[in-house]
């Protein structure tokens, strides 16, 4: 029997890649559906158009009040693979409780554990018009979930920009990312609420 032809096997690469890719993308989103969702406070950004589209990057970050100590943070050295973090309910956002190197560990802190590194670090609370004091020292909890840019079509990432374009690292949070925490405890971004308009990523 004469063997397939060179276009023909890189036909039936290319199909095999593809069905795996398509595979991938229903696993992921239906993953995505049914995680828990939580919302955590968001800032920053850094919106570029590069060949993979147009993006919105952002740090999720939680300022502490001040003189509140910091909660437990991520062991030296500890990765969004290995690590955990709890999340507690806190009105219509969830924070940051703790960080453990275990998920049996982190469910001991609060309800909701993820994958992630949790590190806090000093600074100094945001002046608003009319304050006359000097600044209050806070803490800063910085949480990493292996998540930190929204892709978005680009008539979607220039009003993103603009909504985004007066946040910088010591302004008051005014965005938030809704995150799934799935079954495996990994974190996947189901969209952000910025000025209170939530944009759902709903091309997955």
């Amino acid at each position: 029997m004469k063997p397939p032809s060179a276009p023909v096997r890189i036909l039936a690469v290319a199909g095999v890649l593809a069905l795996g890719l398509v595979g991938l993308v229903v696993r992921e989103g239906r993953a995505r559906a049914e995680g828990q969702e939580v919302r955590l406070a968001m800032t920053g950004y850094d919106p570029r158009s590069l060949l993979s589209g147009h993006f919105v990057q952002f740090q999720l970050r939680q300022d502490l009040p001040p003189a509140a100590p910091c909660p437990g943070q991520s062991e030296a050295g500890a990765s969004v693979e290995d690590g955990w973090v709890a999340l507690r309910a806190d009105g219509a956002r969830h924070v940051a409780a703790g960080a453990a190197s275990t998920r049996e560990a982190a469910l001991r802190l609060a309800p909701v554990a993820v994958r992630g590194v949790l590190t806090c670090t000093p600074g100094l609370a945001p002046q608003r018009p009319g304050d006359d004091d000097r600044p209050l020292e806070v803490q800063t909890l910085l949480l990493d979930l292996g998540i930190d840019r929204i892709h978005l079509d680009q008539a979607q990432a220039e009003v993103m920009e603009r909504q985004l374009r007066r946040f910088d690292p010591d302004a008051v949070v005014e965005a938030d990312a809704l995150v799934s925490v799935g079954r495996d405890g990994k974190a996947r971004l189901v969209g952000v609420v910025v000025g209170g308009k939530r944009t759902d990523l709903d091309w997955w």
